[in-house]
């Protein structure tokens, strides 16, 4: 069914699907992330459980993706070989997400009463090597999400669901006898 002739209840559930994938992927993401710091720190005798700023970052990153697919951000090479919108999708929204983070974190520290450069200094310590690893890891992150949606676009949602959720045998049914 396209888009234009589905109810508006099934694209709301199409959307919030859609979130919850992008949000649980994210979360699995950040949350692996946090816990490899914490075991890290906890070698230095410092405690941390960011888990519950894994969550939070998911919930807030995987809206600005929904919003920026809904924008048709980097949909400019949809016939390329697939690896193309992979990597432009993973680099263009690596650096929207990073530039979120960014904005969030100043905001969130302004609102606190702090300065501006206090409030970058809370992302890695205002260091542009911090940034930039985040990035880096945010673009590398994002290559297996863009090429699943990439192959889903191509293949159709049902198909590669399929494939990747159903026993293989309901994919290719053995032929039958003649």
């Amino acid at each position: 069914m396209s888009e234009a002739k589905r109810t508006l209840k099934q694209r709301a559930f199409r959307e919030v699907k859609e979130y919850f994938a992008i949000s649980l992927y994210l979360f699995v993401v950040f949350s692996t992330f946090a816990f490899y710091k914490a075991m890290l720190l906890a070698e230095y005798n410092v405690d941390l459980a960011p888990q519950g700023f894994a969550l939070i970052n998911a919930l807030a990153l995987g809206k600005v993706i929904l919003i920026a697919q809904d924008l048709h951000l980097a949909d400019q090479f949809r016939a390329a070989p697939l690896i193309v919108p992979t990597l432009l999708k993973s680099f263009a929204f690596a650096t929207v997400l990073t530039c979120f983070k960014f904005a969030e974190e100043t905001a969130v520290g302004m609102f606190h009463g702090q300065s501006l450069h206090a409030s970058v200094s809370a992302i890695g310590g205002g260091s542009w090597r911090v940034i930039l690893s985040f990035s880096v890891l945010l673009f590398v992150v994002l290559i297996p999400f863009f090429g699943f949606t990439e192959l889903r676009r191509v293949f159709g949602e049902d198909r590669l669901v399929g494939a990747f959720f159903r026993p293989r045998q309901l994919l290719n049914p053995p032929p039958s006898a003649p």
